[in-house]
């Protein structure tokens, strides 16, 4: 569950969780209420809009450290007090490039925390309630209560009453096509402020069923400015959902690096294989053929041994092409030879039955080659056999 809690001298807050709770009054009597509902979980505190000024500054560096320095300077010609009495909150940029910046008093960023202290709520987060407000590439405003929150496609914001509305919508810059979300009940009562600013814009009418507060934390999504930065930086508890997660990213990289060893190892076997079985071929090589020294690609020489050029043979095409049609015949090979002056590969095989030798020479007639069975033996259980193979020119 989540606590939404806008600090003024009368706060207001809403709990979003399997349920919602809401409820306003002095800090003292928010901490009642919060324990008569049993609550536990993150605390979002929230500035009234009023009181915070959102805007833009352009810092050409990409060092964070240089850019907090540069900060209060880049915006310092917006400000009508003292730099030094300002605490300021850096976000992301925007479409332009520019920073979006959030500045309000020290003293009052001190009182709201310690507002929250004393009736020992720790906040995860505290940013300007305009910001939760929808925003989009065009100017979003947001009707709670008796003010507006107006949302820029720059994405800052600012906070204006109802009753000034129309004149603010015409000093926007951005003002042509206006989204307006505004409580279904109060559709009619802003009617005419609704119709003045159409005289100026494109308005769209999005109609809430909640009102106040309750409409406005709908719009959350995490990712808002956090004002609690520098000085009123704090460490957030981990909630139980937090901890699982960071179990889990934690296996999930313990996983990875064990696989990735697993693979690394499984290298070095299949590397020390492979040169075993280089050092094998090699000697049967050099025993079969004695004569050949310093023969650098033995795959290569050995194949044009067994093959054969010219019309000495043709080897190794009919051994793959038989080959090819042996497994689920039920077929075993036991031994081959190769007639090179006639061309002629003879194996012998084993089977359960002689039709089974019958039908393997029929299908290698068939794909193109020249079969035929020369002798067949019957034993006990088996038979033993013999087929003559050719190219089918030969």
């Amino acid at each position: 569950m989540t606590l939404f809690i806008r600090l003024d001298k009368k706060c207001e807050w809403v709990a979003r969780g399997a349920a919602i709770a809401s409820g306003s009054g002095a800090i003292e009597k928010v901490s009642e209420d919060l324990k008569e509902i049993d609550w536990e979980g993150d605390v979002v505190a929230l500035i009234p809009g009023e009181k915070v000024l959102v805007t833009t500054a352009k810092i050409p560096s990409r060092q964070s450290r240089h850019i907090a320095q540069a900060l209060p300077y880049a915006v310092e010609e917006k400000l009508a007090v003292d730099i030094e009495t300002c605490h300021f909150a850096l976000g992301e940029k925007n479409q332009l490039g520019e920073f979006v910046v959030c500045i309000n008093a020290r003293e009052d960023m001190r009182e709201y925390l310690s507002q929250l202290k004393d009736v020992d709520l720790e906040p995860a987060v505290v940013t300007v309630d305009t910001l939760i407000a929808p925003k989009g590439q065009k100017t979003s405003i947001t009707i709670e209560g008796g003010k507006a929150h107006i949302r820029t496609s720059d994405q800052t914001g600012f906070c204006a009453p109802i009753t000034q509305l129309a004149m603010v919508v015409g000093l926007i810059k951005e003002s042509n096509d206006i989204d307006l979300y505004v409580p279904a009940s109060k559709i009619d009562q802003l009617g005419i402020e609704i119709a003045e600013m159409e005289t100026k814009s494109s308005v769209t009418v999005h109609a809430q069923k909640e009102e106040g507060l309750e409409a406005l934390v709908e719009y959350y999504s995490g990712n808002e400015l956090n004002l609690l930065q520098g000085d009123f930086q704090v460490s957030s508890k981990i909630t139980p959902d937090k901890a699982v997660w960071g179990v889990a990213k934690i296996l999930a990289v313990s996983t990875l690096v064990l696989y990735l060893c697993l693979l690394f190892a499984k290298g070095i076997f299949l590397d020390y294989k492979a040169s075993h079985y280089s050092d094998e071929v090699s000697a049967l090589f050099k025993d079969v053929y004695p004569g050949d020294q310093n023969v650098r690609d033995i795959r290569r020489t050995w194949t044009a041994r067994l093959s054969g050029t010219g019309d000495d043979g043709n080897f190794l095409q009919i051994f793959r092409d038989t080959a090819l049609y042996l497994p689920g015949t039920g077929i075993s090979l036991d031994n081959v030879n190769y007639n090179k002056s006639r061309g002629e590969l003879v194996i012998q095989v084993g089977a359960d039955r002689p039709e089974t030798l019958v039908n393997f020479s029929a299908t290698l007639n068939k794909v193109g080659l020249n079969a035929e069975i020369g002798t067949i033996s019957q034993q006990e259980g088996s038979v033993r056999g013999s087929l003559k193979i050719k190219s089918l020119g030969d």
